[in-house]
């Protein structure tokens, strides 16, 4: 199943019992493998405690929730998502460009397919103007921006994507 990752921000991470353990802060990716690798998870009490949530112990991610088996797949030791927030940023919402530099806008959201993790388009929005762009043309994804190949850029773009997708 395809899912814009925007309606995970703020979801309740739940147990196969339904209970609630916690929210979902934000999303980590692997910009290698142009993969969601986890997610910070918080959860409030007295004091807000940050866990983390790697992507191989969430058993379904839907758009109103993400459940695991146990409220044990939270992790306490953030060190591997942390290293990839580093690396790679949070995609949504830095800057998108070509290769040769021009600027595309602003990566919107992304979809992600819920069984693997991987990301399926990128949304932008340059002004008021958004476009999809297949993640077929993903030339790198960096802290600061995500690279695409030059061809999105030319005017042709649009129909030649759709072709190569379908």
């Amino acid at each position: 199943m395809l899912l814009e990752l925007s309606y995970c921000i703020g979801a309740p991470v739940i147990t196969n019992s339904s209970t609630k353990i916690g929210s979902i802060d934000f999303p980590v990716f692997d910009g290698k493998q142009a993969r969601l690798v986890g997610f910070q998870v918080v959860q409030t009490g007295i004091v807000k405690k940050f866990r983390g949530l790697l992507f191989d112990d969430i058993v379904e991610i839907t758009r109103s929730d993400v459940q695991v088996a146990t409220a044990s797949s939270l992790q306490t030791n953030l060190k591997f998502l942390d290293e990839h927030f580093q690396e790679y940023g949070s995609v949504v919402g830095v800057t998108a460009k070509t290769e040769s530099g021009k600027r595309l806008g602003k990566v919107l959201d992304v979809v992600i397919e819920t069984g693997s993790g991987r990301i399926t388009r990128f949304y932008l929005r340059n002004f008021l103007q958004e476009r999809i762009i297949p993640v077929q043309f993903l030339v790198t994804i960096t802290p600061r921006e995500v690279i695409f190949k030059d061809v999105v850029s030319q005017p042709i773009f649009d129909r030649v994507a759709v072709a190569e997708t379908a």
